[in-house]
């Protein structure tokens, strides 16, 4: 069945699309054949043979760059499902911004007693008060919230939140909630 020549650009294109889509030529690294400028399918390798020699796409193996991308597809997906049950066997930590409103807001918690382990990337770990720590980026003293490290009680020395040992005893999140850690002082 020819497309109709009489037919819109879009319409010849949809139309010599759908054509395309139904046959794929067999032992060939291309998934669909050229088209000739009269939108009827060019076979280089098939010259000799009939149409019938074609395979529909249902059918058929997808050869070529269609099974290349389907296959890099597949395995992205597996990667995203091994990555994500990893993750799900460790608890997720909560973050040092969520850390951060429940000391300022959280009645039950001096925000004084409370100050943050924060890396400098000259110095290394520096400590300031949570009632110190700017959270506006037009200010000359601010600091990321990423290179924020632990939050320890000034009262005890305890930390309380550890990025790296995934430890939070305010929300009980990561590792190890509610467990005893180690002063890095």
């Amino acid at each position: 069945m020819a497309p109709n020549l009489d037919a819109t650009p879009k319409q010849f294109k949809r139309e010599v699309q759908k054509e395309l889509e139904d046959f794929v030529q067999p032992n060939t690294d291309e998934a669909f054949p050229r088209v000739s400028e009269t939108g009827t399918p060019v076979l280089d390798s098939l010259s000799s043979e009939s149409e019938s020699d074609l395979i529909p796409v249902s059918q058929s193996r997808r050869v070529g760059k269609m099974s290349k991308a389907r296959a890099k597809r597949t395995r992205k997906q597996k990667q995203r499902t091994a990555s994500s049950a990893q993750e799900s066997a460790m608890p997720k930590l909560r973050s040092a911004h969520d850390i951060m409103n429940r000391v300022r807001h959280d009645l039950s918690l001096q925000i004084s007693d409370h100050i943050i382990g924060y890396e400098d990337r000259h110095v290394g770990i520096m400590w300031k008060g949570v009632e110190e720590w700017l959270s506006t980026t037009e200010e000359d003293d601010f600091i990321p919230m990423h290179r924020i490290k632990y939050f320890k009680r000034k009262s005890d020395g305890h930390i309380v939140w550890d990025r790296e040992k995934r430890i939070d005893e305010i929300f009980e999140s990561g590792v190890s909630g509610g467990t005893e850690a180690t002063d890095t002082t």
